[in-house]
């Protein structure tokens, strides 16, 4: 590898010999972008899976100018586009990774420069779209407890994870709600003594920044907040099941105060179809850059996905959209825009009258009325 493959092997991705991301049920894969997993902690030591038959045939295949088996959502987000203001994790890590020697991209080798592990599915919301595997919350409300790798297991990969700290170039805190796990505080306290000037990027609610793991977050110098946020004030206390708009702000305000950079992790979907728009409005009003924008459809659970519209909502969506568009913003904006006028106009079968049994089920389920708040939608019922 020279480092013209990098830009030229548009297969290529470094997170096969530096990178995994583990979740609660033992899954580990080469990222969260990933579409299936390498192997379980269940079965194999986290070493066995790195250096398995999955991880293997991925790095042979791109050192080959050939695609990941499981890498297709970055390569279609990347397809007919060129530069680097693009929302694909293969190139975020390009830029993240670019000091990794080079040496490093060789069939069976893998050095931990970054990683993203769910310890636990502890988070105190329960939004709409989510589930037991990401959220305790849903677990206890669906009475799905979820099956975790022993303890033995799960020491044995934490120390592998722990050996590797110093070295970290980036780590990724998610969720669950990463700011209330105590794992992530024995981490960072640890990166505090060996690692000081590692990159941390923190997926999180916002509901709780009076926590251990936010005041040591924000000793780092280095920290990329993603916020998840896709619409205001009762929507938002709707599909953010157990949080408030008002809290939102006022811990958003105390996070703007950091020397830190921000950004809005906005999934797009059937309750906010419209009101998504708004919110980038809004929150653009406040001071944030087009930069700081990363839009994309949701893909499950399926009854909420934008295309069960009727296509007369979804050609004025995409009239709205192209008008967006041609205001030219730019950056991760802009480009988040162009997947959302991509992904509508791809073929889908409608199912409107099944969304709405199911968003009725959980209102049910949950003492709620969704159609005293999505009027705009319920008259398409």
């Amino acid at each position: 590898m020279t480092p013209k493959d990098f830009l030229t092997n548009r297969n290529f991705c470094p997170m096969p010999w530096t990178g995994l991301m583990y979740n609660v049920d033992g899954k580990v894969k080469n990222c969260i972008r990933s579409a299936g997993a390498l192997g379980n902690l269940k079965h194999n030591s986290i070493e066995q899976i790195l250096h398995g038959d999955a991880n293997l045939a991925t790095q042979r295949n791109m050192l080959a100018n050939q695609p990941g088996a499981n890498c297709y959502t970055c390569y279609n987000l990347e397809k007919d586009k060129t530069g680097f203001d693009i929302i694909s994790d293969r190139v975020f890590y390009l830029r993240e990774l670019k000091q990794v020697p080079l040496d490093t991209y060789q069939v069976d080798q893998h050095d931990l420069r970054t990683m993203d592990v769910r310890w636990t599915n502890l988070c105190n919301l329960a939004c709409v779209y989510c589930g037991p595997e990401f959220s305790s919350r849903w677990a206890d409300e669906m009475q799905e407890p979820i099956t975790r790798p022993d303890s033995a297991q799960l020491e044995q990969f934490k120390q592998y994870i722990f050996d590797h700290a110093a070295t970290l170039k980036h780590v990724y805190l998610a969720g669950g709600e990463p700011l209330l796990m105590k794992e992530n505080l024995e981490l960072l306290e640890l990166l505090q003594r060996v690692n000081p000037d590692v990159n941390l990027r923190v997926n999180t609610n916002l509901t709780k920044t009076t926590t251990q793991v936010f005041d040591r977050i924000c000793e780092f110098k280095n920290v990329h907040w993603t916020i998840s946020v896709e619409t205001q004030e009762d929507e938002f206390e709707y599909i953010r099941f157990g949080h408030t708009w008002p809290d939102f702000l006022e811990n958003l305000t105390r996070i703007q105060q950091l020397d830190h950079r921000v950004s809005f992790n906005m999934l797009w979907f059937l309750l906010n179809y419209d009101t998504v728009f708004d919110c980038v409005d809004y929150l653009k009003g406040l001071g944030f850059h087009n930069n700081s924008f990363v839009i994309g459809a949701l893909l499950t659970p399926e009854y909420l996905n934008i295309r069960h519209l009727p296509d007369s909502v979804l050609n004025l969506l995409k009239h709205k959209i192209q008008k967006r568009i041609d205001d030219r913003p730019g950056y991760l904006l802009e480009d988040s825009y162009r997947n959302m006028l991509s992904y509508i106009q791809e073929p889908f079968e409608k199912d409107l009258t099944g969304s709405f049994d199911k968003i009725k089920t959980m209102d049910q389920r949950r003492g709620q009325d969704s159609g005293k708040i999505f009027t705009e939608l319920y008259k398409l019922k």
